[in-house]
Formats: structure tokens, sequence, C-alpha cells
């Protein structure tokens, strides 16, 4: 009976497994923005410039052994912008050198992939500043606009997720930026919160 009762169990787990497996390898619809799905921004974001071509992930530093040829978004990697037909596709990285480039596929799993020239990779610092063209709260009562970090609440009227927004001001987890579509009214956002994101971020116009 013990017998019976064990190869039974070793076949439920066998089951399980497999089917576990064949869950995570379906392909995920992907949103444009997609924290919530690998809940890990990292220490910036590895831009891949030709969306067209094949992202090579690798298990180790070294990149001495292939993980997936061709890691399809969705199903092998997420990430964190994604809009490949407007040359959109970002990845969380949370470790780099000139060798390798740390990566995040999904909650808790990681990747790396090879420099080249293919590839972007920019602090979020420099993303800030540089290649967002507007952000959103994503909870406006819990973080609204304010005058100053910590400070009064503004009130702006109509903003919309499509304001033109020039980032000012980085200062630790706050943005100081000008809604240049809203009369350049100039406010501060937290934008983070440990490794969580706190607002919306548009690259489109």
């Amino acid at each position: 009976m013990m017998k019976t009762n064990f190869s039974l169990y070793t076949l439920i787990a066998f089951v399980l497994l497999f089917f576990n497996n064949f869950k995570s390898q379906e392909k995920r619809a992907l949103n444009y923005q997609n924290d919530d799905v690998i809940q890990t921004i990292g220490i910036g974001l590895v831009q891949l410039v030709k969306t067209d071509k094949d992202i090579v992930l690798y298990t180790d530093k070294s990149l001495s052994h292939i993980k997936i040829k061709k890691a399809q978004p969705g199903k092998d990697i997420i990430p964190l912008l994604n809009k490949a037909d407007y040359g959109i596709l970002f990845f969380s990285c949370v470790e780099k050198n000139d060798k390798f480039y740390k990566v995040v596929t999904s909650k808790n799993n990681y990747a790396y992939i090879k420099p080249s020239e293919n590839y972007l990779f920019y602090s979020w610092k420099d993303f800030l500043e540089d290649q967002i063209t507007s952000i959103e709260t994503k909870d406006p009562k819990k973080n609204p606009p304010r005058e100053a970090i910590n400070g009064k609440i503004l009130d702006i009227k109509n903003w919309k997720s499509d304001d033109e927004i020039e980032v000012l001001k980085i200062q630790g987890t706050w943005l100081q930026v000008k809604n240049i579509t809203r009369n350049n009214q100039i406010f501060w956002i937290e934008w983070r919160s440990n490794d969580q994101l706190k607002i919306y971020l548009n690259l489109l116009m």
C-alpha cells in the first residue's frame, strides 16, 4: 500500500510540474508598461534598438551557455516598456558591466544579454531626463502632483497622459517636472518607491 501511494504521489507531482512548465511557456499578452508583472525596475533599462533583431539570452555572466537563442517578448522575457512597432522595447536591468547585462525576464527570474550595437543602456536618471515625453501618476489620490517634495497638493486642470512633460530635476524618489501643455506648470511627483514605479512612462507623442 505504501509503495502504491508513493507512486501515485510521484505521478501527481510529475503532472503538476509538467503543467506549470507548460503554463510558464505560454505567451503573455503584454501591455505598453509591464512593471506590475516583473515587479523590479533595477538600476536602469536596456533597449533593443532594432526590435526585429533576435534576443539571445544566456544563463551565466560568462555568457558561455545560451539559454534561448530567439527569446520572444511575452513568452521568454517581459519588457518593462513594450511598443516594438514604434521601436520601443526596454528591459529592466539589475546589473551590468562591459561584458554583460543582467536583465529581468519575469518576476524573480533573470538572464544575461551580451552588449552590442543592438543594445543601449540607460541609467534611470538618463532615461527620465532624456527619453520620456510624458508621465502620469498611477494613483492620483496617493501620489498627486505637489508644489514641493511632500508639499501642498496641486490641482492641475485636465492633466492628461499625453501632456508634454519635461523633467527638470531628479531628487531621490521625486521628480520636478514642467507640464508644457498646461502653461508650463511646475510640480513635484514621486516616481518610485523602493523597486516599484509610481508613475506611467510615455515615450510617444
